[in-house]
C-alpha cells in the first residue's frame, strides 16, 4: 500500500495532507526519514509521524444532528463544548466539514481522511443544504445578486447559489463551497442577519428525522454516496 493512502486509512489525515507531511520530513519508516513519495508500506514497516506511531483502522461513518453551542472539533483547549460531549466513539474521528457554534444540524462524522477532503474540495462541487432563518427579507434584486455571487470579505467571492423563500422569513439555500460562516456573511451583504441556520444535507446524506443530539452509522444509500465522492 502506498505510504500516502496508508496514512490516509490510519485515521491521520488525508492523502494530500500526508504528501506535504513527507516532503516535511515528519513521516519515519521503521525509525527512518522517508524521503520517497511513492514508498509502498510493508507488512514488517512501521510508520510513524512526529513520534506517534499509525495503525489501520477501518473506516467509519456517521451523520450526526449537531445542537447549537457546540463547536465542530474533538478537542479544544478552552474546554467549550465540542464533539466528544456528542459522540461515544473510542477511535480517533473528526467532522468532514464545519458548522459553526451558533448553527445546528446535520455532521458528518468519520476517520476517513480522503473523503472529508474530497467533501471539502471545490473541484468536487458537493452541495449542501440550509435552512435559514433571516431577520429582513430580501427583495427581488437582491435575491438575484446572491445566486448571482457575491463579495463577502476577506478576499472571498461565493460562487453561483440557489435560494428558496420557504415562508415566514426561512429560506431554502444551497451552496457547494465552505467558507467561514458564508451564509451569515452573505446576508449580512445586505443588511439581513441569520437568526437560525440548520444544514440538512450534504450531497445526498440527508439529516431526515434523526434527533437533536444524536447519531448514526451511514446507512446503505449513504455508504453510495462515500464511494462514489472516492473513485
Amino acid at each position: 500500500m502506498r505510504i500516502n493512502k496508508y496514512i490516509a486509512k490510519s485515521g491521520y489525515t488525508s492523502r494530500r495532507k500526508a504528501d506535504e507531511l513527507i516532503n516535511r520530513g515528519e513521516v519515519k519508516i521503521n525509525g527512518n526519514i522517508l524521503t520517497k513519495l511513492g514508498y509502498d508500506v510493508g507488512d514488517n514497516d512501521v510508520v510513524s509521524i512526529n513520534g506517534e506511531i499509525l495503525k489501520l483502522e477501518d473506516y467509519f461513518y456517521y451523520k450526526l444532528n449537531k445542537p447549537i453551542g457546540y463547536i465542530t472539533s474533538n478537542f479544544d483547549p478552552h474546554n467549550r463544548k465540542d464533539l466528544n460531549n456528542l459522540m461515544n466513539i473510542n477511535e480517533k474521528f473528526f467532522a468532514a466539514g464545519r458548522l459553526d457554534k451558533d448553527s445546528h444540524g446535520l455532521l458528518i462524522i468519520t476517520n476517513d481522511g480522503d473523503f472529508s477532503n474530497c467533501l471539502a474540495h471545490p473541484s468536487f462541487k458537493v452541495e449542501k443544504e440550509y435552512i435559514v432563518r433571516v431577520t429582513k427579507l430580501l427583495t427581488k434584486q437582491q435575491c438575484q445578486e446572491f445566486k448571482s455571487g457575491l463579495y463577502i470579505g476577506n478576499g472571498e467571492f461565493t460562487n453561483e447559489s440557489d435560494l428558496y423563500f420557504i415562508g415566514n422569513n426561512n429560506y431554502r439555500v444551497l451552496i457547494s463551497q465552505g467558507y467561514n460562516r458564508q451564509i451569515r456573511r452573505m446576508f449580512d451583504v445586505f443588511g439581513s442577519k441569520v437568526i437560525d441556520l440548520k444544514r440538512v444535507r450534504i450531497g445526498s446524506i440527508k439529516l431526515t428525522d434523526l434527533k437533536l443530539g444524536n447519531y448514526q452509522k451511514f446507512n446503505k444509500k449513504d455508504m453510495e454516496f462515500v464511494n462514489l465522492i472516492k473513485k
